[in-house]
């Protein structure tokens, strides 16, 4: 009796939470326009990082240059690299373990993407 009651519990369970889930989905609009495959500007590698990340601009106009602003997960800016173009390397000696937030703006100050990368040590 006791497993059958069990049983019959994580199934209910299990249903309510599918159902709750897709009722959030759609009640929620896209961020995107509707699109779910949208790709990212930015790819940095390696994630998690420990003395180096590195930054590539996938989609780069080549007069356009950007603002990298880097924030700790408190919110406080802890680095900021000015015009940078398609790539750039930055070095983590003075970052703590933790998750940072970046931050990817134009020179009109725009936010382009922002994104998170971690720092193992």
């Amino acid at each position: 009796m006791w497993k059958t009651s069990t049983l019959i519990f994580i199934m209910v369970f299990s249903l309510l939470s599918i159902t709750g889930k897709a009722q959030s989905d759609r009640s929620q609009p896209a961020q995107d326009g509707g699109n779910k495959n949208v790709s990212k500007i930015v790819k940095l590698y390696p994630n998690p990082a420990t003395t180096i990340i590195n930054f590539e601009i996938q989609q780069h106009n080549n007069d356009q240059l950007y603002d990298l602003i880097v924030y700790n997960f408190l919110g406080k800016k802890i680095d900021q690299l000015k015009g940078i173009g398609t790539r750039t390397t930055m070095s983590l000696d003075n970052y703590y373990n933790g998750i940072y937030i970046f931050q990817l703006r134009d020179q009109r100050g725009n936010l382009v993407e922002s994104g998170k990368f971690n720092v193992v040590k």
